[in-house]
């Protein structure tokens, strides 16, 4: 699994606020290793993709909301599903 796959799913999976700290920092790293992975990544595409996560969820904002609004903000390309 690439760094962003395994960052978004140890920050998916995260139980503790270290274990959430740790997933962030490693996505962090993945960015700063791999910034053509990031490239689309923008405020903008990531608050569009955090709203419109919230609008289908409309409940409380929870990490695995982030999570996919973050996944889609770093590719926002459909996906299949």
């Amino acid at each position: 699994m690439d760094a962003l796959g395994a960052g978004l799913r140890d920050l998916a999976t995260a139980q503790t606020n270290e274990q959430l700290v740790d997933a962030l920092w490693d996505l962090r790293d993945s960015a700063y290793d791999n910034p053509a992975t990031w490239s689309d990544f923008t405020a903008e595409v990531f608050l569009q993709s955090l709203a419109a996560e919230l609008e289908q969820d409309s409940g409380p904002l929870t990490t695995s909301t982030v999570v996919r609004a973050l996944a889609k903000a770093v590719d926002p390309r459909p996906t299949r599903g």
